[in-house]
């Protein structure tokens, strides 16, 4: 199998000039960046047709989940991986969710106290044990992604067990004085609404959030504004403020990961 790779840094017209010269039978990427090619593939500007999708290293969120079926009418794998257990999870295609690597690693969700959820119940952070790697291995290793178990038996005949595709982290989470914890649902549920949002960033700031967002099409941000700042009143924030402007580009890290929320340092809250 020949790979060939386009970093996410690379102008958008670049990247979509080596897909359609290659015409790749199977696309992995971001899922911030697959959202941006389905844009280009409904625009007839990329001319590709995948067999297989794979979204890896960030949240695979519903609505983009949704839009990558729509595109390409093929089936949309999600992998969960972290540095320090690898490959921990990955769809089989077969239905929603994620099978666990349990031949390899033993995944514990518990609650922000360390205590264990029962399926169905989303986690604050899942404590992690490598079993393959005795010259270091890893017991109990805590990281804050929040993990839902699921009951239900895979028709693919996978006796590993499923959860749900991961959707955020603790670490992702905004913290309000006299408030307490803001889930990133409360601006991601509204934003996932505009289809002419191909992506976006929010900051928490100290009386609300301040939004950019990369658009192409139409975007109500007048009544983005104001839905969001009703959700954060109808929380308990007082008066709050929330401001969403279009911008060019939006900051990533050096691996080309999105954040797509950042809170504020401790100090700053």
């Amino acid at each position: 199998m020949v790979t060939h790779r386009f970093p996410v840094t690379l102008p958008l017209e670049r990247i979509v000039a080596g897909l359609n010269g290659v015409r790749p039978d199977v696309l992995n990427g971001y899922p911030s960046v697959l959202h941006q090619l389905t844009f280009e593939a409904q625009a007839g500007t990329l001319e590709i047709s995948p067999k297989s999708v794979n979204s890896v290293a960030e949240p695979l969120l519903p609505e983009i989940r949704s839009v990558l079926e729509e595109t390409w009418a093929v089936p949309v794998h999600n992998w969960w991986s972290c540095s320090e257990g690898g490959p921990m999870a990955i769809s089989c295609g077969l239905r929603r969710g994620m099978h666990l690597s349990d031949d390899l690693l033993i995944v514990e969700p518990v609650d922000a106290r360390g205590s264990a959820v029962p399926p169905g119940v989303p986690s604050a952070k899942v404590y992690l044990t490598n079993l393959y790697n005795p010259a270091l291995p890893l017991i109990r290793y805590e990281i804050t992604d929040e993990v839902t178990l699921l009951e239900d038996h895979c028709p693919c005949g996978s006796a590993h067990r499923l959860v749900e595709d991961i959707q955020g982290r603790l670490d992702d989470t905004f913290f309000y004085p006299g408030l307490g914890a803001v889930h990133q649902h409360v601006f991601r549920s509204r934003l996932g609404r505009e289809h002419g949002i191909v992506e976006y960033q929010v900051r928490q700031t100290a009386r609300g959030a301040a939004i950019a967002i990369r658009c192409r099409g139409e975007v109500d941000f007048a009544s983005l504004q104001a839905d969001i700042a009703f959700y954060l009143a109808r929380l308990g924030l007082e008066n709050p403020e929330v401001s969403a402007e279009p911008v060019e580009s939006l900051d990533r890290h050096s691996s080309g990961k999105l954040k797509r929320f950042v809170p504020l340092a401790v100090g700053q809250r």
